[in-house]
């Protein structure tokens, strides 16, 4: 289980987890991931920063990971010390895992 393009993940629901501003915490999202065995799927994306040491538009590599993983990924990605991850309305989890 690893990087996955979003074709090869067409059947699950996908999440975003993380959006990484850098190459140093893409590597460590990426390896965190695969260490643990987490199917998960990448996009280059533009975003806004609002941040006062980089405010403006970026691009940013987003991670997405299985819905019903999402919370567990987030938390393991926390742990690891990246912690500006992004959060999944728990509505919205709870409706996705009910099929609904």
């Amino acid at each position: 289980m690893a990087r996955r393009t979003e074709a090869e993940l067409s059947g699950m629901s996908l999440e975003l987890v993380y959006i990484a501003g850098n190459t140093v915490d893409a590597g460590k999202v990426e390896r965190t991931l695969t260490e643990h065995g987490v199917d998960y799927a990448l996009s280059l994306e533009p975003f806004a920063s609002t941040s006062m040491m980089r405010p403006g538009d970026h691009t940013g590599l987003f991670v997405y990971v299985p819905a019903a993983r999402h919370r567990a990924c987030r938390e393991m990605l926390e742990r690891g010390g990246l912690t500006d991850t992004v959060g999944l309305d728990e509505a919205l989890l709870t409706e996705n895992s009910d099929g609904a």
